[in-house]
């Protein structure tokens, strides 16, 4: 039995019987039950997208599940109501109340999702439903036709609505919004309900319009045409050559890195790793993805953890800090990689874009820094190193919200230099050009602006291994005279004017 079966045969009860759990708890179980969550951190007024990282996707799972269990309205009437009553658990079990999902007289007992076994049991055999074959509208291509249901749903401009682009990071489409778009996708191309899409597609695979329709696609039982021509791989990115000697480089040192479970982050974790520093790996949205990072590192033989937390969350912060002093004691070197911003034109940038941006890349900093002072001081001193970017001075397509939000950083990591120097810390600033990976991969016109970039670079772009290199030298008792830096790697372009 897949979650979502399982879930649909969980009770509804009312949240005034005497018997039974509360409809908060019931909501809060079945949240708990598709994103794996322990129930005890999922507070029924925290916001499921800051304080609990369940991002757009897996919402828009959750309230498929929950629309269909409950029998909510579709999303004509879902959107009238305000976004804000849909940020946390107890939010939404107040709207399931609203409209008569707390009155059913389903008596079913609650059932918990067990524990993952270690025997795999054959499951009984299973006669299998006709093919039905799902009718491809007629006319433009079903890239085309998705991304225009973005538009309909969102009164983005199509220009906007990059087929790479992530919904949430770059895009700025909630939970809330994404649940309701999956929802007229549904209906659009007969798709199969919640717990057959959670069996065939893969999390991460619909976090963007051309995954959506890469999934439409593959359900379908006719050959579908090509959506869009592929485009040229990108230049292998080798990982940075590690001696024998240099593999205990950094033995007995502790290292954090937040916003490494993926991309360029990982990169570094991985990096560190091989070097045989214990790696603390740090994530939020991208829970597990942070956990295969540190399993990775693990699995090549190196020393890793992962901590859950998000720095633009203060009592998750100091969280993670106490955890760390508690089981580690002190720590010597890190690396502010967490991000967060919307690439998009200025006149699409809204008041919360801004204010998500401040808080993971500057005051997320600095929260992250004066916690790490007495930790690194008690080690005789430490390292720390801030990610910026070329944007912070000149011009950057769509990078509008993120290029000051770098500005402030470099600037940031100037102050921090000057007033933890008395520690033995040294604080240093790397701000890179653009750099082959995902990022680049999902960037709004990226078909367009990368050779440009290319050329202005002398002909490629920075790789995760050029700045994994020097992040390794910056670390080292070789960069001991260097505090204060802003370091630019990006291959000449901003030399070029």
């Amino acid at each position: 039995m897949n979650d979502l079966s399982v879930l649909k045969s969980m009770p509804v009860v009312d949240e005034r019987s005497s018997s039974g759990a509360t409809l908060v708890e019931t909501v809060t179980r079945i949240f708990s039950d598709i994103t794996r969550y322990p129930v005890e951190i999922i507070d029924p007024q925290a916001d499921l997208e800051n304080d609990l990282g369940i991002d757009s996707v897996k919402f828009g799972e959750i309230f498929s599940a929950l629309r269909e269990r409950y029998a909510l309205p579709g999303p004509e009437v879902m959107k009238t109501l305000p976004r804000e009553r849909f940020r946390s658990v107890a939010g939404i079990a107040d709207i399931i109340a609203e409209f008569g999902g707390a009155g059913s007289s389903d008596s079913a007992p609650i059932v918990t999702l067990p524990a993952v076994a270690a025997v795999e049991v054959a499951p009984p055999p299973v006669t299998p439903a006709p093919a039905v074959v799902v009718p491809v509208p007629a006319g433009p291509s079903m890239l085309a036709d998705v991304t225009q249901v973005f538009v309909d749903m969102t009164r983005y401009p199509v220009e906007l609505l990059d087929a790479d682009a992530d919904f949430e990071n770059d895009l700025g489409i909630d939970s809330v919004k994404l649940g309701e778009i999956f929802a007229v996708l549904r209906d659009k191309y007969q798709l199969p309900p919640p717990e057959v899409l959670r069996e065939k597609w893969k999390p991460n695979s619909v976090r963007t319009i051309r995954g959506i329709v890469e999934g439409i696609a593959s359900l379908q039982t006719v050959t579908a045409p090509a959506v869009v021509a592929p485009r040229p791989a990108p230049p292998p990115i080798p990982a940075p050559v590690v001696t024998a000697e240099a593999s205990a480089k950094f033995a007995g040192k502790i290292a954090l890195i937040t916003g490494s479970g993926r991309g360029l982050g990982r990169d570094l974790a991985l990096h560190l790793g091989r070097l045989g520093a214990t790696v603390l790996v740090n994530s939020f949205h991208s829970r597990e993805a942070g956990e295969a990072t540190a399993a990775e590192i693990r699995q090549a033989g190196g020393s890793a953890h992962h901590l859950w937390a998000s720095v633009a969350n203060t009592a998750q912060l100091n969280k993670m800090f106490d955890t760390i002093e508690q089981q580690f004691g002190g720590l010597d070197f890190f690396i502010s990689n967490a991000s967060n911003g919307l690439l998009a034109p200025l006149d699409v940038i809204q008041p919360e874009h801004w204010e998500k941006a401040l808080r993971t890349n500057v005051i997320g900093l600095h929260q992250c820094a004066l916690r790490c002072r007495p930790l690194m001081k008690a080690r005789g001193g430490g390292r720390i190193i801030t990610m910026s970017s070329v944007a912070a001075h000149r011009y950057v397509d769509y990078f509008g919200c993120m290029g000051p939000m770098k500005a402030a950083v470099e600037s940031l990591t100037k102050f921090l230099a000057v007033e933890f120097q008395s520690d033995n810390i040294r604080v240093n600033c790397l701000s890179a050009g653009a750099v082959y990976g995902d990022l680049v991969e999902k960037w709004p016109d990226r078909d367009r602006l990368l050779p440009i970039w290319e050329a202005g670079a002398g002909g490629r772009l920075c790789t995760s291994a050029d700045l994994a290199t020097f992040v390794e030298y910056l670390l080292s008792d070789g960069a001991a005279m260097v505090n204060g830096s802003i370091l630019v790697m990006d291959g000449g372009q901003t030399a070029r004017g």
